[in-house]
C-alpha cells in the first residue's frame, strides 16, 4: 500500500483497491487492518443486523473537542435517548415551517448576483447554509453576528478536515498557531450558542425553530429534558455538520448542472411550469420530481460525506468475513456510488437513472441507527434551494480551471467552483 497516495487522494485510492480485489477490499495499515466494503448486502448487515457489534470509527473522537457527546459523536445509549429527544424537530409537519426560511434566504443571496460576474459557487453556497441554519435554529437572532459566526465557523471547519486525518493528533496535542486560531472560533461559537440557550430559557416563549424544538423535547420515559451541556453539543453537532454538507451538496449540483445543459435546461423548464414567478413552498418539493431527481443524482456522483467507518467491538462475522476485535469496516460512498456493478454507466450524470436493486448501494445520509436525522431538512432544502435559483439565474461554466474534489471531513472543492451567472430573461 502507497500511504502517501491514501492521504493525497484517498477516493482514488480506495477506488484502486475496489477494482482491484472487488466487493471485499483488505488493507493493512501498520498494525490495524481495514476492511473497504462495496458489498450492499454486508453494508447492510453491519449498519443494520449487526450493528450493536460495532462502534463508530475512532478517529471521530478528535473532534469531541467541538461536537462533544452530540448525535455525531456519541455512542449508545447516550446516542439512541438523544435521537429520540431531537426527532420531533424533524417530523414532516415540523419541517414544513422552515421552507420559508430557505426560499427568502435563497432569495436574499441571489438579490446581490449581477450580470455576467463570476462567483465561486462554493463560497456562494457556504453562505446560503450558513444563512438558513441559523435563522432555522435560532430563528433571526444571529443576524447582528452573522460575520463573526461566519469567520469563526470557516476556522472550525477549516481544522476539522485536519483533525480527522493521520496527522490530526498532533494538531490536538500541540501549542500550534492553527490549533489557538481553532480554540478562539470554538470560545466564540460556545459563548454564542451558550447565550442564546440562556436567552430562552429566561423567555422561552413558543419558538418553531430547532432550539425551542430540542429545549421543549422530553424523554418519552423520563419525562427528562436536556441540559445546557447536551443541548450545546447538539446545536453545535447541527450547526457545523449541516451546514458544511449542505453547502457542498448544492455547489456539487450547480457544478454538474454547469457540464450538462440539457439537463439544466429541463429542471429550469419544470420550475417554469410549477412555480412561475411565484416563491416555492414545503409542498412545492414534491411537485418538483425533476429536481428532486437532479438533486439526489448529484449526491451520488459527490456525497458531501463520502465514508463512514466502524471498528468491531468484538469478534463477529460479516456473511462469510471473520473480524477479530477492533478490525475496522470502511464504507465510501464516493466509491459504492460509483461501482459499475452497482450503477449502469455510473461515471455519467443522469438524474432519471433507476434505483439500484439493492437500497444499501446508495448511502448519501448514511444507515441504519446512525442515519443522518437531518435527511428530510436536507432534502428540502436542496430542491428549495435550487427550484428558487433556477428561477432567475443560470450558472454557467467558467473556464476558470479546472475543478477537483478534495476528500476531506466532507467532499468538498479544492479550489473553489467559478461560475459564470446569467440573469434568465
Amino acid at each position: 500500500m502507497n500511504p502517501v497516495r491514501l492521504f493525497r487522494d484517498p477516493v482514488g485510492f480506495f477506488r484502486e483497491m475496489a477494482d482491484s480485489q472487488g466487493p471485499l477490499a483488505r488493507i493493512k495499515f501498520g498494525p490495524q487492518v481495514f476492511y473497504l466494503l462495496n458489498d450492499p448486502g454486508r453494508i447492510e448487515e453491519a449498519l443494520v443486523r449487526k450493528a450493536s457489534s460495532f462502534e463508530k470509527f475512532p478517529r471521530i473522537d478528535r473532534t469531541r473537542g467541538l461536537f462533544g457527546e452530540g448525535l455525531l459523536t456519541s455512542e449508545e445509549p447516550l446516542h439512541l435517548r438523544q435521537r429520540r429527544l431531537a426527532q420531533p424537530a424533524f417530523h414532516r409537519e415540523k419541517l414544513a415551517g422552515y421552507a420559508s426560511e430557505m426560499v427568502e434566504a435563497t432569495e436574499r443571496l441571489t438579490g446581490g448576483w449581477q450580470e455576467g460576474m463570476t462567483v465561486d459557487a462554493a463560497h456562494e453556497m457556504g453562505v446560503l447554509a450558513l444563512d438558513i441554519v441559523s435563522r432555522t435554529l435560532f430563528s433571526t437572532q444571529t443576524n447582528e453576528q452573522a460575520e463573526q459566526i461566519s469567520a469563526s465557523l470557516n476556522t472550525v471547519i477549516e481544522t476539522l478536515n485536519h483533525l480527522v486525518m493521520p496527522w490530526g493528533k498532533l494538531l490536538v496535542g500541540m501549542p500550534t498557531p492553527v490549533r489557538r486560531r481553532y480554540r478562539r472560533a470554538l470560545e466564540t461559537l460556545d459563548a454564542i450558542i451558550y447565550g442564546l440557550i440562556e436567552e430562552r430559557r429566561r423567555a422561552p416563549g413558543v419558538a418553531e425553530d430547532l432550539l425551542g424544538m430540542l429545549m421543549n423535547a422530553r424523554d418519552g420515559e423520563t419525562g427528562e429534558g436536556m441540559p445546557n451541556l447536551q443541548l450545546r453539543d447538539e446545536l453545535m453537532t447541527m450547526f457545523v455538520a449541516g451546514h458544511d454538507t449542505t453547502a457542498n451538496a448544492l455547489a456539487w449540483t450547480l457544478h454538474l448542472l454547469s457540464l450538462h445543459p440539457e439537463q439544466r435546461e429541463l429542471l429550469e423548464r419544470e420550475v417554469d411550469w410549477v412555480l412561475g414567478k411565484r416563491p416555492a413552498t414545503g409542498e412545492d418539493v414534491g411537485r418538483l420530481p425533476f429536481t428532486s431527481a437532479v438533486f439526489r443524482e448529484s449526491l451520488r456522483m459527490y456525497p458531501p460525506v463520502w465514508i463512514l467507518g466502524r471498528r468491531a467491538l468484538a469478534p463477529v462475522e460479516l456473511s462469510g468475513l471473520r473480524l477479530e476485535r477492533g478490525a475496522v469496516l470502511l464504507v465510501s460512498m464516493a466509491v459504492l456510488h460509483r461501482r459499475p456493478e452497482l450503477f449502469a454507466d455510473p461515471e455519467r450524470f443522469d438524474p432519471l437513472r433507476p434505483p439500484p436493486e439493492h437500497r444499501f448501494a446508495y448511502l448519501p445520509f448514511g444507515a441504519g441507527a446512525r442515519l443522518c436525522i437531518g435527511e428530510r431538512f436536507a432534502w428540502m432544502e436542496g430542491v428549495l434551494c435550487l427550484a428558487t435559483m433556477a428561477q432567475r439565474w443560470r450558472l454557467e461554466r467558467d473556464e476558470g480551471g479546472a475543478v477537483e474534489a478534495q476528500a476531506l471531513l466532507t467532499l468538498r472543492p479544492r479550489n473553489g467552483l467559478p461560475l459564470r451567472l446569467r440573469r434568465r430573461s
